[in-house]
């Protein structure tokens, strides 16, 4: 970024302008800061090429329908003036390098990348053609690349400016040719297909260094564009199908952006960036707080009525308030809140809760309309039990989808169960079961704070595929979690504010289980325990009572009986090897209660008897550390 010139506004509608990211043909792109401290790119449009009144109409409508495109992996227009002298735009800012630049400073991406870039790009598309749109001009200066996957840029512009006289008049080719589609070339009508032809040309340039079109000149990259058939031989060859099918001619013969997505998914592969571009989206990120900084310090340097020191004072920590908003505290809001006008210099914020925070989750009020309501309308009640929580919605197009949420899985039986998609959100990879199904569940483990399971389940009540549902649902759980996780009210002595693991006794543990007695946090609420000859889990957790009819006649582990350890009652489920003890510390609501929870089972080379008075050895060393019922 450079400095702002004196022909640079220093103003544009509520942003102050900070610094000058790029000049182009069209126009140029500021930074722009809001009041609070939130950075923003600002388009201004060139004052010659807005002299007709069409053409503003043509930005009003595009901007208009830009404003609709969401997504993790798009940049959201937050702001617009179409009446101003000089037109502009204002979008999310991304502090990161632009795919261009990455290729350029150290070569082609290696297979992990190429995969994390393809199933951001599809991600994008599918947002970007869900609101009507096709991109027209994706190329690889147009996506920027963050921690968690790819951000495409400059949705919508280009289409504004299809049939402009002045543009067509002095024979400007609207797009980059070597990044054209055929049917863009020769000026056909355009569908969504044509973006996924840039799409194979932008993963044929990252897989290789260079457009598979590129010429001398503009005729020849576009005769190219038309007729040659790409040397894609430079692909890995576990992408190279993908990049070919893109590259179709014919755009009938070119994957959906779903397909896409479902292929590049299938590439075995870790979806990440190399080391060298990860360093080099921090180099970018800092040189966004620096200039952030350097605002916020300079208006307060010399105030008006600077010889009053109070004064000088509070605006100091005006500004200190405004750079910690873009460092960070500003991060979840601008993310998760859904408010427009908000941006930051940086990539969504990674979810991270505290332990006491992952204890009390209440997962009913991540399934109220204030977080789903963009998915429908709940018709039922709220059906809870625990951890768990469901719901009935039913869609604006009349679709019937029940909905729920899974807070207290294990992290090791959520990676058992699920695989990779390919995709990421809020900077955790997005693990699933099936790619399409009337019953789907995501999920995704937290990276940072406490290590946890997240998973969304979608039912369709009739034939339908449940996978996108399931996916938008979660991603707007995560977007709850990330700025304001809803927590229950529970007692200060409630046995869910405790760590489950802190609770339990070393010398029981390795005296009952055998050396060494691994502990590992399963979940929140749950500690898993490894001995030489015995395992354990341990949980401490709302549940059904265990002396209740319904959950008696639901149970069928094994023989029911009950046992006084530590002065209370303990309730007994026996296997011939494997014990469940039960122990209800206090009642809550209807028929729950929180309770002591442990399954001890043998190991898998140890089948042996005496699972229950290992048990009660287990349940007697934790019971005095428990609170008073």
């Amino acid at each position: 970024m450079k400095p702002l010139g004196p022909q640079d506004p220093g103003r544009l509608g509520r942003y102050r302008m900070l610094a000058v990211i790029g000049r182009g043909g069209m126009g140029q792109v500021l930074l722009g800061q809001a009041g609070d401290g939130r950075l923003v790119a600002v388009k201004q449009i060139h004052a010659h090429l807005t002299g007709s009144s069409e053409f503003r109409d043509r930005f009003r409508r595009e901007a208009i329908a830009s404003q609709q495109v969401t997504g993790a992996y798009t940049a959201g227009v937050v702001d617009v003036d179409t009446d101003a002298e000089n037109p502009w735009l204002a979008s999310e800012y991304i502090a990161g390098p632009a795919l261009q630049e990455v290729v350029d400073s150290f070569g082609p991406l290696h297979l992990s990348g190429l995969k994390l870039l393809a199933t951001g790009l599809a991600m994008a598309l599918i947002e970007i053609h869900r609101t009507g749109l096709v991109h027209r001009d994706l190329k690889p200066s147009n996506v920027l690349l963050t921690n968690e996957g790819p951000r495409v840029i400059d949705f919508g512009i280009a289409r504004a400016l299809e049939d402009d006289v002045q543009l067509t008049a002095t024979g400007t080719v609207v797009g980059s040719p070597a990044y054209m589609s055929p049917e863009q070339a020769e000026c056909s009508p355009l569908s969504a297909a044509s973006d996924i032809f840039s799409v194979g040309t932008i993963l044929a340039m990252a897989a290789t260094g260079a457009s598979p079109f590129q010429g001398v000149s503009t005729p020849q990259i576009l005769y190219n564009v038309l007729y040659r058939t790409p040397d894609t031989s430079g692909v890995p060859g576990p992408l190279r199908p993908v990049v070919d099918a893109c590259l179709a001619k014919d755009p009938v013969a070119r994957p959906t952006p779903e397909q896409l997505l479902e292929a590049a998914g299938a590439i075995a592969a870790e979806p990440m960036w190399p080391v060298r571009v990860r360093r080099r989206i921090a180099e970018t990120q800092d040189e966004a707080i620096r200039w952030a900084t350097g605002a916020a310090v300079a208006a307060v340097e010399d105030p008006p009525d600077s010889r009053n020191p109070l004064r000088r004072n509070h605006l100091r920590v005006i500004a200190a308030m405004a750079l910690a908003t873009v460092l960070g505290v500003g991060a979840a809001l601008a993310w998760g809140s859904g408010v427009t006008g908000h941006a930051v210099p940086m990539s969504e914020p990674a979810l991270a809760l505290t332990p006491d925070e992952a204890r009390l989750l209440d997962p009913c009020r991540l399934l109220e309309p204030d977080v789903l309501g963009e998915l429908g309308t709940p018709t039922a009640e709220l059906v809870e039990n625990g951890n768990s929580c469901d719901i009935a919605y039913t869609t604006a197009d009349g679709k019937k989808v029940s909905f729920g949420v899974r807070l207290g899985i294990s992290v090791r039986e959520t990676r058992e169960i699920f695989s990779m998609t390919g995709t990421a959100l809020g900077w955790m990879p997005l693990l699933g079961d099936d790619t399409e199904a009337r019953i789907c569940e995501r999920a995704v483990l937290t990276q940072n704070g406490v290590s946890m399971a997240v998973r969304v389940q979608a039912h369709m009540t009739a034939a339908g595929n449940g996978c996108p549902f399931a996916e938008r649902a979660l991603s707007a759980v995560v977007r709850r979690l990330s700025v304001n996780p809803p927590l229950r009210e529970v007692p200060d002595d409630s046995v869910l504010r405790l760590d489950p693991c802190a609770i339990l006794d070393r010398k029981t543990e390795l005296d009952a289980l055998g050396d060494p007695a691994k502990r590992e946090q399963s979940s929140p609420h749950g500690c898993q325990v490894t001995g030489r000859d015995w395992g354990m889990d341990f949980a401490l957790k709302e549940a059904p009572r265990p002396d209740s009819a319904a959950r008696a006649a639901k149970s069928g582990l094994g023989v029911k009986s009950t046992r006084e350890i530590g002065g209370r009652t303990v309730f007994v489920e026996e296997l011939p090897y494997r014990c469940y003890l039960t122990l209800m510390v206090r009642p809550t609501r209807g028929d729950k209660a929180e309770i002591v929870h442990i399954d001890l089972f043998p190991a898998p080379d140890k089948i042996q008897p005496g699972a229950c008075d290992r048990a009660a050895r287990v349940m007697s060393s934790v019971i005095p550390k428990l609170p008073k019922s």
